[in-house]
């Protein structure tokens, strides 16, 4: 039991949290095959009585699902767990039925989801195959997921490590292991959901697991990395601090939280005692950065910074604090307008949630600008393109132009960082690009990007097969432009009935529309030339309708 726990005769101690761990069916172990994740979704109870053995017990429900919906099972966690405890087995059968009925999932769009005589209204984040806004597009709305754990407390999570969310967005980026240690569960993996989060609309292809233990059958293989031996992209959430000496290879380490699970609050680094609260008598203000030790020089805080260095993250067995060690350099810097406007909740907290809502709102407009940003070069590679005015739609749509790294980074550095990026980043600004473009993020962004680019692509090029006037077309074109357009006709034709017998009604409509497209284009053909044609069984069959 946790000796945090009041010390109290009996007290019981509830808290949510999740985990990430390898799928174990037999499925997922295909070779070749992407894989697999499980989510955990957990509503733990620790009851303390010292009548009991062991001065306690605790117990847990727990929702598992290929989905990372933390937005939906969080909340629906908060109905099903104490109704579990406090009714029992019966609750579960009763709320899986209610579940049961759901219609399937529409990632990316709001839902609204009956429970009983109420319902939970989400908003799912997108696919893991959904490319999300292209890169040149900043959402409008930034209460509208663009990726994983859009919910997560960023704000409550680092609120002692503001000035490092840049640096800590930056490994993220790059796919940096990181290891994340926290005095809880529900803290560790809040954080870890955080830093998933902080990169969105990029899809974040690196291993992560929300709350790590030894049990997980992953720990053997990184326990067994040899000294020197490089530690794999994998971002870890931990509570257990001998992972600080099994995984000391690790070269990104991150303490986050309180040692006090009754207090949400997390105060910054530099220390913030009640009575000098930004807020007054419990209103709120706004976050002083002096307190975030931005703007004052202070050789106490710079012995403690080059002491906290020294003793790198083992001093954390002896007494938790929050800091971030690593030998990363960072490219991109703090914010400092974005500090200014973050609001303090003072020593009331009674309104601690609705500020944390507002700070988490300008914290992720902030980061979703900054990557939309700083993914915006790769624009150009990704833009689809349409039948310009007047031209035939039935040839073959241009290629997307072809990418090469260097030539990539060459053109970046003759253009500059934009105007947006090159406020907020230091001179070394193209070193962060170059190990974007080396590391395990951006392939499988970019071929995602590149993929519905071109699928994009061949929904405009359909788009203006339909809407043509071929009549109006043919009459503009040569006698070998007309043959030209027939075969390319007859080719878009023959592929939309395949299509169509695999069921996609779309095709059946644009079918009709080619046939007759095919027809009239025969129409304005030479005799000679018509009469070959009609010598093919299959395209006489085609032209009879």
């Amino acid at each position: 039991m946790s000796h945090h726990l009041p010390r109290h005769r009996s007290s019981v101690h509830d808290s949510l949290f999740s985990f990430r761990v390898p799928d174990p069916s037999p499925s997922a172990s295909v070779p070749g095959s992407r894989r697999g994740f499980l989510y955990g979704f957990v509503f733990n109870r620790q009851r303390q009585d010292e009548r009991l053995p062991r001065g306690g017990e605790q117990k847990s429900v727990v929702i598992l699902s290929h989905a990372p919906y933390s937005s939906l099972f969080r909340l629906l966690l908060q109905i099903l767990g104490p109704l579990c405890f406090d009714v029992g087995p019966s609750a579960l059968s009763m709320v899986a039925s209610h579940v049961a009925a759901w219609p399937a999932p529409v990632p990316g769009r709001p839902m609204e989801l009956p429970i009983g005589s109420a319902a939970l209204r989400v908003h799912l984040p997108p696919a893991a195959d959904d490319p999300g806004p292209p890169p040149a597009l900043l959402p409008a709305n930034p209460s509208v997921p663009y990726g994983l754990f859009h919910d997560a407390d960023l704000f409550a999570a680092f609120r002692g490590l503001l000035l490092h969310l840049w640096t800590l967005w930056e490994l993220m980026v790059v796919g940096e292991p990181v290891l994340v240690v926290a005095p809880s569960p529900p803290q560790c993996s809040e954080a870890v959901a955080g830093l998933v989060s902080l990169v969105a609309p990029l899809l974040y292809s690196v291993d992560f697991r929300p709350y790590f233990t030894i049990h997980d059958p992953d720990f053997a293989r990184l326990n067994a990395l040899a000294e020197g031996e490089v530690f794999p992209p994998m971002v870890l959430g931990v509570t257990n601090l001998f992972f600080l000496k099994s995984l000391k290879s690790i070269p990104n380490v991150v303490s986050v939280g309180s040692p006090n699970p009754n207090s949400t609050r997390v105060l910054p680094v530099g220390g913030q005692s009640h009575g000098s609260g930004n807020g007054i008598n419990g209103t709120p203000g706004k976050l002083k950065l002096d307190k975030l030790a931005i703007n004052k020089f202070s050789p106490t805080g710079l012995l403690n910074s080059i002491k906290l260095r020294r003793e790198g993250p083992l001093c954390l067995m002896t007494e938790h604090k929050e800091a971030l060690w690593s030998t990363y350099v960072s490219t991109t810097k703090p914010d400092t307008s974005v500090l200014n406007r973050l609001i303090d909740a003072g020593v009331s907290p009674r309104i601690e949630e609705s500020m944390s809502v507002v700070n988490n709102e300008i914290l992720r407009r902030h980061f979703l600008e900054l990557t939309t940003n700083f993914l915006a070069p790769f624009g150009p590679y990704l833009r689809t393109t349409t039948p310009s005015e007047g031209s035939s739609p039935f040839v073959d749509p241009p290629l997307l132009p072809p990418f090469h790294a260097d030539e990539f980074v060459n053109g970046l550095a003759a253009r500059g960082a934009g105007k947006f990026l090159s406020k907020r980043m230091k001179s070394n600004w193209l070193d962060l690009y170059r190990r974007f473009l080396e590391g395990p993020n951006f392939m499988p962004w970019f071929r995602q990007r590149r993929a519905a680019a071109e699928q994009e692509q061949q929904r405009l090029w359909r788009q203006a097969r339909m809407n043509v006037d071929i009549e109006k077309l043919m009459s503009k074109l040569s006698e070998l432009e007309r043959i030209d357009s027939f075969n390319a006709i007859e080719r878009y034709l023959l592929r939309e009935m395949e299509n169509s017998r695999t069921g996609a009604t779309e095709s059946v409509t644009v079918c009709e529309k080619l046939k007759g497209d095919l027809r009239a284009a025969f129409s304005v053909l030479p005799k000679d030339m018509q009469q070959l044609l009609l010598s093919n069984p299959k395209r006489a069959l085609l032209l009879q309708g």
